[in-house]
């Protein structure tokens, strides 16, 4: 996902944020992200805006967001994602937004974005990473409504109704746009087995 730093401007104004949402393509040759709940998870919501790839539409709400002249936004990164970066930059350019790359293991104080990977957990509670003052909210997000969803979410036991709040805790944080889910990246991995006969192993 990409990253937005809320509580910087013009990050901190959701035009701004859905604008960047729009003008990104998702990596249309890996599986796309459009929440951060796992889509093989029955907390899952298909539903959510997906924010296709559309210029105009990205343009529009720039319009209606102050950004200073000659700006150059900061994106931090890992080398391993360099080319993502490098392809986010240049979409970016095609609106109107100069960006320069930076790499960190870490979002720097004053990042603008920070394209990164996260592990995504198996139960749905995301607390650490939306809830207002967490440590983990590298996006310094805070939103009442999605705050109260996160709290319901760890108090509420039954399934259909921890459901309900997930979904719509995924509906409004997607429309809110802290950051801009991506695509799920694929590893492989390797695993060296050994046969029962001693003196003999193979690698799969």
């Amino acid at each position: 996902a990409l990253f937005f730093n809320t509580a910087k401007d013009p990050s901190s104004d959701k035009n701004f944020r859905q604008a960047v949402a729009y003008a990104l393509s998702k990596f249309p040759d890996q599986k796309r992200a459009i929440s951060p709940i796992s889509p093989s998870s029955i907390y899952f919501n298909p539903g959510v805006k997906k924010y296709e790839k559309d210029l105009a539409k990205a343009k529009l709400l720039l319009e209606k967001v102050k950004i200073e002249k000659d700006r150059i936004f900061s994106i931090y990164s890992f080398p391993l994602l360099e080319e993502q970066a490098k392809t986010i930059q240049e979409e970016l350019n095609k609106i109107g937004l100069k960006t320069e790359i930076k790499f960190s293991p870490l979002p720097q104080e004053e990042y603008d974005f920070f394209l990164a990977i996260e592990k995504i957990p198996l139960d749905p509670d995301q607390y650490s990473y939306w809830h207002t003052g967490q440590a983990r909210n590298i996006t310094r997000f805070s939103n009442p409504r999605i705050d109260k969803l996160l709290e319901d979410g760890r108090k509420t036991l039954t399934t259909d109704e921890r459901k309900k709040i997930y979904f719509d805790f995924q509906r409004f944080l997607t429309e809110e746009t802290p950051a801009v889910f991506l695509y799920y990246p694929i590893y492989s991995s390797i695993e060296r087995k050994y046969l029962k006969n001693p003196g003999r192993q193979m690698d799969i």
